[in-house]
């Protein structure tokens, strides 16, 4: 795997991780709202600890499912050699003070 490519998957998995907490948010927000909505209709106290319970079950399952996910990827990332991040930092460091000198 050449060295740009592991630059490329690891910004890919960085901007993974951040669209999956943006999700779990989102999905968050909706639960809570749709919670607060079935609070209002429901006055039965029983009625509305079972739905309570069952999105918070929702919630838990799709969360473990989502940070599963990122474990596996965060794993494959961390998996790179160090030798070859180190061999990445050379070439970004050696990139910018190139471009500075042309361009300065």
């Amino acid at each position: 795997m050449s060295l740009s490519s592991l630059l490329v998957e690891e910004k890919k998995a960085m901007l993974f991780v951040e669209e999956a907490r943006k999700k779990a948010e989102e999905i968050l927000k909706e639960a809570k709202a749709e919670a607060e909505r079935i609070l209002k209709e429901v006055s039965n106290e029983e009625k509305i600890k079972e739905i309570l319970e069952q999105y918070e079950e929702e919630l838990r399952r799709e969360a473990e499912r989502i940070i599963e996910k990122y474990r596996r990827e965060a794993e494959r990332v961390r998996s790179v050699p160090e030798e070859l991040l180190e061999k990445a930092s050379d070439i970004i460091v050696k990139e910018v003070v190139d471009h500075k000198f042309r361009s300065g």
